[in-house]
């Protein structure tokens, strides 16, 4: 990608808990998401990979190293309401309606509702007859399509998603799948996925980052040679198939050819 740098992970280091018993989560992690380019995520559990996304949104701080998102830091972009969020729990507020869920960052932010984009989103994610909806009425499959909504009402430059399916049933998670490959081509949002599913990541990314165990760093990077548009049918070629081959070789190989 030869595109300005959408969001920048530089020798990035992270432990959690005290000097005696600190686990060490991220060591010289670093990483580049081009502008308008959307990258996979994927390692072992435990490895660091969701602890990346949260400083990236500016939920953790740093032990060193320089986290930069569309040029600003987070903080500087979460106040404009530039970067958004999804995570693997939709945190939705059951009190309000989809469209009242939808509105929350133009409130949180302190600007007009524009009810025309809510509802355009709205319909993008294809809940157009549930706007008047709580929570509680839909769906596990449609609470996560509320959460991304709500996510990319501000246009965010920038988007964080962590296991946003991971709760899901096998099926739900496919089709869901196919919806935000369609949703995010529409959007263009610089896009950070992280996800345990290599069939996932392989489908909606250009690039596929690899992570080694804790603590976690870049083992290894994948272009997707697909293009966007994408449909279920492309995960019975012979292509996508061994793309997910050999991205589950890396995350089953040793880590000990990486460079020290």
């Amino acid at each position: 990608m030869t595109s300005a740098p959408g969001l920048v992970f530089d020798s990035v280091e992270k432990s959690y808990g005290s000097s005696r018993t600190a686990v060490k989560a991220l060591t010289r992690f670093s990483l580049t998401v081009a502008e308008g380019e959307f990258v996979a995520v994927l390692g072992p559990s435990g490895c660091g990979k969701s602890t990346a996304l949260r400083v990236a949104a500016g939920l953790e701080p740093l032990d060193s190293g320089a986290v930069s998102v569309a040029g600003e830091s987070p903080a500087r972009l979460i106040r404009e309401g530039g970067l958004g969020v999804a995570f693997q729990d939709n945190a939705l507020l059951p009190w309000l309606t989809v469209a009242a869920n939808i509105e929350l960052p133009y409130r949180l932010t302190g600007r007009p509702v524009d009810r025309g984009r809510v509802a355009e989103l709205i319909a993008l994610v294809g809940l157009s007859d549930f706007a008047a909806s709580r929570p509680s009425q839909l769906s596990g499959g449609m609470r996560q399509r509320v959460s991304i909504a709500r996510s990319l009402v501000l246009s965010p430059r920038v988007l964080l998603l962590d296991e946003p399916f991971g709760a899901l049933d096998a099926v739900t998670r496919h089709r869901l799948n196919t919806e935000l490959a369609r949703i995010l081509d529409a959007e263009r949002s610089t896009t950070l996925l992280v996800t345990h599913s290599v069939e996932e990541a392989v489908f909606l990314a250009d690039r596929v980052v690899v992570m080694t165990g804790r603590p976690g760093r870049v083992k290894l990077e994948t272009s997707i040679p697909f293009g966007r548009g994408r449909t279920k049918e492309i995960q019975t070629s012979g292509a996508f198939l061994a793309i997910v081959a050999e991205l589950t070789a890396a995350l089953d190989a040793d880590d000990a050819d990486v460079a020290a």
